[in-house]
């Protein structure tokens, strides 16, 4: 019994031994997870500072777009705002014309279907050879035809088919008259072509075929083919060149006033233009056509000196070694 009895003393006193009190754990305070009145934690301390520090490096990267923003703004260049402006102001010009132009074709379209703007009175000036029934009918245009459907420079072409006619304008006289200004080619020489005239003006244009003689010179020696002789058509280049010298001729002739004494004008050789007054049966030999003023004093004199006889004049030489003669016709 003594035995058992220390035996059961020595457990009891291991387990005694063995068993640690809990007391410790119990017992140790932590600040992490216990609440103290005026002591704040550690970590939240240190989370409190972290999240100052962070709210300070953001604010200084604010700080820094902000500075930049700003800076961006002040460096901005005079040529930047320049350009600036300028893309604005060209902005709005497009947004202007646009709607002008926008306005326009509103206007344009509605007029074209308004009966207001219809032809009702065609006026015609400046013809004298052509009638204007005849313009009238070339252009093609109708009464009661809108006036803003009529496209002007169709009307012209046909017009100008004539051969007479050398200058078309067309006016719109709101609301519904058509005015027509012509101005017509004259005739001022003419061609013999198979037994009738040719007439042509004096840029060599081919206005009728007439077998009248009208009261112009006849020009001579012409290389323009006959099959070229077509109304419309114009001479050729080396006759136009010709048509030149003759041109002047005519107009030094009429400050001597002997224009009208002049019949025909002979240019087949441009070494040789001969002008041949056929009421007064002479005919002056000119030469090259240089040197006309003086030639054609020469030429007065002398018909004026042999009035009445039949004969040739020559002022064809040099004037300042040979003096000019006449030359009786036999």
């Amino acid at each position: 019994m003594a035995k058992k009895e220390n035996e059961l003393k020595k457990k009891s006193k291991k387990k005694t031994k063995n068993k640690k009190p809990n007391n410790k754990k119990n017992s140790q305070f932590s600040f992490e997870n216990e609440i103290v009145i005026g002591i704040t934690p550690r970590k939240n301390e240190e989370k409190g500072e972290e999240k100052k520090k962070n709210n300070k490096k953001n604010n200084k990267k604010n700080n820094k777009k902000i500075k930049k923003k700003v800076t961006k703004k002040r460096v901005m260049s005079d040529e930047e705002i320049e350009k600036k402006i300028k893309s604005r102001k060209k902005t709005l010009r497009i947004v202007k014309y646009t709607t002008i132009t926008l306005l326009f074709v509103i206007v344009v379209v509605s007029a074209m279907f308004s009966p207001l703007f219809n032809t009702k009175k065609i006026t015609v000036a400046g013809n004298e050879k052509i009638t204007d029934n005849e313009i009238i009918s070339l252009s093609q245009i109708e009464l009661e035809e809108n006036a803003f459907k009529i496209v002007k420079s169709k009307v012209i072409e046909k017009i100008k088919q004539n051969a007479y006619i050398d200058k078309v304008k067309i006016t719109r006289k709101l609301p519904s008259e058509l005015y027509i200004e012509i101005v017509e080619r004259k005739v001022n020489f003419q061609l013999e072509y198979a037994g009738s005239y040719m007439y042509i003006n004096n840029q060599g244009y081919m206005l009728e075929i007439s077998t009248n003689k009208a009261e112009v010179p006849i020009i001579q020696g012409a290389e323009t083919g006959i099959s070229e002789y077509v109304v419309g058509n114009r001479l050729s280049i080396k006759d136009l060149e010709k048509l030149e010298i003759v041109l002047r001729i005519m107009e030094s002739a009429s400050s001597y006033d002997i224009e009208s004494l002049i019949t025909r004008i002979d240019m087949e050789s441009s070494s040789s233009y001969k002008i041949i007054l056929e009421g007064e049966q002479k005919t002056v030999y000119l030469g090259d056509g240089s040197n006309l003023n003086t030639r054609m004093l020469n030429a007065k004199a002398m018909i004026e000196q042999e009035k009445g006889i039949a004969g040739e004049i020559y002022v064809d030489m040099d004037l300042n070694n040979e003096h000019p003669f006449f030359r009786q016709r036999v």
